[in-house]
């Protein structure tokens, strides 16, 4: 578990690493490779789910695809940078144009790239059991060298959410950027299905340009990925979404978001899921990824929202929410009953087949009816008392003594206890300095 845990301290930097490319093109709190690497996620289960391929291998290759960037940093930089040591002008026109290389260049530059981000892949996952290395460090060469049907696919679904992102940040106009991505975009993109999603994104964004509009031929086809472009246009507010359990306990920025939230609770499922045998790994990972979904409507809801206005907040957070039974569970009802209409209304464009899965997969988790379902719960919460505790690093003063005991009154399974453990030793010491961990640790085990 220490080393377990120190693979995730340095992975949650991803959660603060903002993608270099839009800071450069000065966009105003650009997503984090934590945010970015969740739509790539879900945008490759959505898609890949199309072409039936194997969607834990897509789901596992996007959340491993960037992992590297925390020691290596963005490309962009790189492949930006014989153009930044120009005079400024001259640097936002490559910026807005993008740079144009030799096949020759390119090949040069992406060998060296390729080198750089091994060492840092090599780097970050060298303290973690060697099933665990082998895996991720198989699913990124994948990705970078296209070897399999899904390292081919989710490479180029990585392409096409740049470019989404790119149009959201400025919109469709060639003047300020968001026209300049489609070049490097349908360099990469050679899927058949990708291409008509390439084209449902043109007819979207540019529909008020003749020489854009494109045609595909299969309506049926073209209205699933309207549908799932619609889907993920709106999930990208989950990017700028902070945390409401971090604003309630009024964390200093950064602030965590919902889907860096979601991006850590994926890869804490997997890592501490692959111990389980009998759990369904894919189901497992495609919960983790849509479990905060409703949020894109709702807002990130919590168990304190009944009393916040009966009590100062500093009184509501001195200790776990003790309530009767049945009051916990009428809140719980409460927020389901809410966060589900959100979802059927977020998932409304989608195909019956997708929509139907995503709900089924929340219901489960939100009712805690499957092994996965409850399982996730529990690392959900794990999830929630890590983060919480790298702010009371900063922070001393930060209540969440609660924290601990939602996670003690929350957690039964033996994986999720020894990493309680191991935060208790790696946060407060090997000597336990509170009774309540004495007296709550001994009462669950």
């Amino acid at each position: 578990m220490e080393n377990r845990l120190k693979f995730f301290l340095e992975v949650n930097k991803l959660k603060t690493m903002q993608r270099t490319g839009w800071v450069l093109m000065k966009v105003k709190n650009p997503e984090t490779v934590a945010e970015h690497t969740s739509r790539v996620a879900i945008a490759a289960w959505l898609l890949g789910q199309k072409k039936n391929l194997n969607t834990k291998q897509l789901i596992k290759t996007a959340l491993f695809h960037d992992l590297c960037e925390v020691y290596a940093g963005d490309s962009t930089p790189f492949l930006y940078w014989e153009g930044l040591k120009r005079e400024k002008k001259e640097q936002e026109e490559i910026l807005l144009k993008g740079v144009r290389l030799s096949k020759k260049e390119k090949e040069e530059r992406g060998k060296i790239k390729l080198e750089k981000e091994q060492k840092a892949l090599s780097k970050i996952i060298d303290s973690l059991e060697p099933e665990f290395k082998k895996e991720i460090y198989s699913r990124w060469l994948d990705f970078e060298k296209r070897i399999s049907k899904e390292g081919r696919f989710v490479k180029q679904v990585d392409r096409i959410e740049t470019l989404t992102q790119a149009i959201e940040y400025f919109e469709a106009k060639e003047e300020v950027g968001g026209t300049s991505w489609w070049e490097g975009t349908e360099e990469t993109v050679e899927d058949p299905l990708l291409l008509d999603f390439l084209k449902v994104i043109q007819n979207k964004f540019y529909d008020d340009r003749p020489k854009w509009r494109k045609v595909i031929s299969d309506q049926k086809l073209e209205r699933e990925l309207e549908g799932i472009l619609d889907f993920l246009l709106e999930i990208e507010k989950l990017k700028r979404l902070p945390r409401r359990i971090w604003r309630l306990l009024e964390v200093k920025s950064p602030i965590e978001t919902v889907a860096d939230h979601i991006f850590s609770v994926a890869l804490m499922a997997w890592i501490f899921g692959r111990q389980k045998p009998e759990l369904n790994m894919e189901k497992l990972l495609k919960m983790a990824l849509c479990h905060e979904m409703p949020s894109v409507y709702t807002n990130d809801l919590t168990p304190y929202d009944e009393i916040l206005t009966k009590k100062a907040k500093k009184e509501v957070f001195k200790k776990w929410l003790r309530l009767p039974r049945k009051e916990k569970e009428k809140i719980h009802l409460k927020h389901y009953k809410k966060e589900r209409i959100a979802l059927k209304r977020l998932a409304l464009k989608l195909d019956s087949p997708l929509r139907d899965e995503i709900i089924q997969l929340f219901d489960e988790y939100k009712t805690s009816s499957t092994a996965e379902a409850r399982f996730l719960n529990q690392v959900n919460v794990l999830a929630v008392l890590f983060q919480a505790l790298l702010y009371r690093k900063k922070d001393k003063n930060l209540q969440i003594d609660w924290i601990w005991e939602w996670a003690f009154e929350k957690c039964d399974n033996q994986i999720c206890l020894d990493f309680i453990e191991e935060l208790k030793n790696k946060f407060y010491g090997k000597r336990l300095i509170s009774k309540l961990f004495n007296l709550l640790s001994f009462q669950k085990r």
